[in-house]
């Protein structure tokens, strides 16, 4: 039995406070300040987060070890899982040459390029991050618009505002389950129900930034109407399937809403005029592409997306998912951590255990119904199964990086909890009173702009916030899901987004050029979305699950 202390560096909370957030600190200055990569910054800080909890807050060193393995565990499964076999389903298309069948199929529709971004950049981008995130939509995106004629920075522009948004969704939910993971006592549901009630704010907010990006505010005026029915299309979409289907659907929905409805308005209005950036000339009867495609090209190239659409809609949406739960649950009290370590006051009246049980339904984490879907697909894609597992295994590899700092980053999730540092933080952060949905605000964006996404974002600073919330008296399910939604907002000036965007538009070293043309919109919508929450909460709270 050990017990929490939240005062140990002077018997002050604030400069407790202070000193607890060095490791979160070593990880921005690292990564922003020296240029150091993830898994290099995210290490040292977990580090550095050890070294404090056993000199300063006095935890046992095994018990530090320990709730770090627990985080290492909860990252393999189900939220590195996830992302290997998401991610590993979309090399499948672009190995088997099925990718170009999509990126022409969509280019096809129209040759105003206000509307293809629309389709590609609001639609399609915000599909990928729905499907694979971290980074993917950005350096999938930018070429393809590149590829259709964009400027590249516009092009940069367009993927990482269209990537942005959605991001609090992740790959099927992912950002979201590592929140949940990192906090107690939050329902998942009502987590992704509050988040789907502030998100469509941003949504609605983007669609027009992102015609705006490409042809200014005179070309917007032509085309808002359409703009706005898909931004509201792609937010309703969201609110409708986080509140009352699932949160793991609710980005690919809201994106595949915004498509459709954008498609379905096309035979029936057109813009006066077809809108190009200065200098193309391109005669008005060739397509966007040039390419004819049959619908059996589009229909099987598109297939692999509409097969993990429909599999994960029959498990999370039907009875299956609790006969699937039920004959697949893992659930572990971790060996020498659950209830070996109590919190005490002011986090709790009395002195009370703090449980470690790792338990997951293997059979319906997204990771595996991703990982069924792939094995559908390459019978779909005629691709052989020595050629699937070459992809699979360039997959890991490429994802090397990701592998190590997701690993860092939730382990010192775990190890921060479970010592104390992150609840002496929320206890500091508690004074923030009326304006704590500002700070959770302020911490979402800039802990998405320093790590890149709302995924490692939501593992530092998650627990952080609910702790602060509980003791402003701020409901721990609204304070997490302000801090999430707004981190969204944070990638669009994350050092990675400009990075991929540069480098996949064949622009390197034009990264500032990007940030100033995302700097304004960002802390814009920022602001928006504080505002938003302090509504809520204070006007409408009523509409906190």
């Amino acid at each position: 039995m050990w017990l929490q202390a939240y005062a140990p560096v002077l018997d002050s909370v604030i400069v407790s406070g202070a000193v607890a957030l060095l490791p979160i600190a070593i990880i921005f200055i690292l990564l922003g300040g020296f240029r150091k990569s993830a898994p290099l910054s995210t290490f040292v800080g977990l580090v550095s987060a050890l070294v404090l909890a056993v000199t300063v807050w006095q935890m046992p060193l095994h018990l530090a070890v320990i709730s770090t393995l627990m985080g290492m565990a909860v990252a393999i499964m189900p939220l590195l899982w996830t992302l290997i076999n998401a991610v590993w389903l979309i090399n499948l298309l672009v190995d088997s040459g099925h990718f170009n069948v999509i990126k022409e199929s969509i280019g096809y529709i129209t040759r105003d390029r206000r509307i293809q971004a629309l389709l590609i950049g609001f639609g399609f981008i915000g599909l990928l991050e729905g499907l694979v995130a971290i980074g993917s939509p950005v350096a999938i995106g930018t070429p393809i618009l590149v590829g259709l004629g964009f400027p590249p920075i516009t092009a940069g522009i367009v993927a990482i505002l269209s990537f942005s948004h959605p991001g609090v969704w992740g790959p099927m939910g992912l950002p979201i389950v590592v929140l949940h993971s990192v906090t107690t006592g939050i329902n998942l549901d009502a987590l992704g129900a509050m988040i789907g009630r502030l998100v469509p704010l941003l949504t609605l907010f983007t669609a027009p930034a992102v015609v705006m990006a490409v042809s200014g505010w005179r070309g917007f005026r032509e085309v808002w109407g359409i703009t706005v029915i898909t931004g509201f299309a792609f937010a309703v979409s969201t609110f409708v399937t986080s509140n009352y289907v699932t949160l793991y659907m609710a980005g690919i929905v809201g994106a595949l809403g915004g498509m459709v409805t954008t498609i379905g308005i096309l035979p029936y209005w057109k813009p006066k005029t077809v809108w190009r950036f200065p200098g193309e000339h391109v005669t008005e009867e060739a397509s966007a592409s040039g390419i004819r495609l049959s619908w059996t090209q589009v229909t099987q190239a598109w297939s692999p997306i509409g097969l993990l659409i429909l599999v994960m809609g029959l498990v999370n949406a039907t009875p299956l998912r609790e006969t699937l739960a039920s004959v697949s649950t893992v659930s572990v009290e971790w060996p020498g951590l659950h209830n070996v370590i109590w919190k005490t006051a002011p986090i709790v009246v009395a002195p009370e255990p703090y449980g470690a049980v790792y338990s997951y339904p293997l059979l319906v984490v997204p990771g595996t119904l991703a990982l069924v879907t792939g094995l559908l697909s390459i019978a779909v894609l005629r691709i052989s199964p020595s050629r699937a597992c070459r992809v699979y295994l360039n997959t890991l590899r490429q994802l090397s990086g990701a592998i190590r700092t997701t690993l860092n980053v939730i382990g010192l999730g775990y190890v921060m909890n479970y010592s104390g540092l992150s609840l002496t933080i929320g206890v500091a952060f508690s004074a923030a009173g009326f304006w704590f949905p500002l700070v959770s605000v302020f911490l979402g964006v800039l802990g998405t702009a320093v790590t890149g996404t709302n995924t490692a974002s939501n593992a530092l600073f998650g627990n952080l916030v609910a702790v602060a919330g509980s003791q402003a008296g701020v409901p721990p399910v609204f304070a997490t899901a302000v801090l999430s939604g707004a981190g969204g907002m944070g990638k669009a000036i994350a050092p990675q987004s400009l990075a991929l965007a540069t480098g996949a538009g064949g622009i390197q070293g034009q990264e500032g050029d990007l940030l100033r043309r995302l700097l304004g919109v960002t802390l814009l919508f920022s602001a928006a979305i504080g505002v938003f929450a302090m509504i809520l909460y204070y006007i409408f709270p009523w509409t906190i699950p």
